[in-house]
Order: structure tokens, then C-alpha cells, then sequence
């Protein structure tokens, strides 16, 4: 499998489990999805919108090197579940896009970051593959903080090991055959 592949791989297997996210905050009573809960940001919506929020970032700003830019999408302030879903779909129709564009020499491109205070002060170069591995890391890095936030509130995670996904991924490419 090339690497742009094995790549996209790991982005859908993100955007499943992703998907169990959604199912398990929507049972939660709408307050529950509110409160601080002195994470990383104060709350599941805000963990799951910053999380989804790197992922339009990075894609949005690489998408240009592949012939196809695409702008930002726009979110209400404050979110609900709700809006959360529609981003969720905004975002995994741009990285859908910007990987059937992407070529393996692409992975080798760099392209410029503007400096984005608070997160960074001045402008740096970035490597495509490096990026895409650090959208991977970081969304595992946010869900692995979700999960500890549901055990806490004995609520099990949606957790969806890669040998199940892989399971998912042949039967649903049989049922399409």
C-alpha cells in the first residue's frame, strides 16, 4: 500500500471513530456537553470542535499545493452538537478532496505557515507528511482525553481499535462490490 494511502488510512480510521463520539456526547444531557471540565478546553464540545478545528487548519493550509484551495468554514459561537455535525461533514468532504489530489511527491512539499498567535509567534515552513502525522497524533491525542472525561463520568468511550476498523472497512468495500 503506498503512503499516501496507508495516510488516508488512518484519516478515515479518525473519521470513524469520530462518528462513535458523536453518538456516545449525543445521549449525554445537553449541560454535561457544556460544563468546564478543566481539560484542555473547558468542554466536549469545545475538545471535539478544536480537535476537528486542527484538522481544517492543516488541511485548509495544504490544500492550496494540491491545485485545489479551499477556504475556512465558519462556526457559531458558542457551538452545539449540532453544529459540530455539520463541521464534521464540511471537514471530511475538504480532506476527502484534498486527498484525492494528493501524490506521493506531494508528501515531500513544504509549504508556509503564517504565525497564528497565541499558537505560534512567526512564520515557519512545514512538510506535508510531517503535518499529516501530526493531525493523526492530535486528534488520538484529544480522544484519548475524551475517554478519560467519560470513564471519570462512568460513561463508556466509543473506542475503536484499528483491527475492528479494518473488519468494518472489508465489509462495507464487500457490500459495495
Amino acid at each position: 500500500m503506498s503512503e499516501v494511502k496507508w495516510l488516508r488510512k488512518w484519516f478515515a480510521y479518525n473519521t470513524a471513530a469520530r462518528h462513535g463520539y458523536f453518538e456516545v456526547l449525543s445521549k449525554l444531557p445537553p449541560a454535561e456537553l457544556s460544563r468546564d471540565r478543566g481539560a484542555s478546553f473547558p468542554t466536549f464540545l469545545d475538545i471535539l470542535g478544536h480537535s476537528m478545528g486542527g484538522i481544517e487548519t492543516w488541511i485548509v493550509r495544504m490544500s492550496a499545493l494540491t491545485g485545489e484551495p479551499f477556504g475556512p468554514c465558519d462556526l457559531p459561537e458558542p457551538v452545539s452538537l449540532d453544529d459540530l455535525r455539520t463541521y464534521q461533514r464540511w471537514v471530511e468532504e475538504r480532506v476527502d478532496r484534498f486527498f484525492a489530489r494528493l501524490s506521493a511527491k506531494d508528501l515531500d512539499r513544504t509549504f508556509l505557515v503564517p504565525k497564528l498567535p497565541p499558537w505560534w509567534d512567526e512564520d515557519f515552513t512545514a512538510g506535508v507528511r510531517s503535518t499529516l502525522l501530526h493531525v493523526v497524533e492530535h486528534e488520538l491525542q484529544h480522544r484519548g482525553e475524551m475517554n478519560a472525561l467519560l470513564w471519570q463520568m462512568d460513561v463508556e468511550p466509543p473506542i475503536l481499535d484499528w483491527g475492528t476498523f479494518e473488519e468494518q472497512q472489508t465489509r462495507a468495500s464487500a457490500a459495495r462490490s
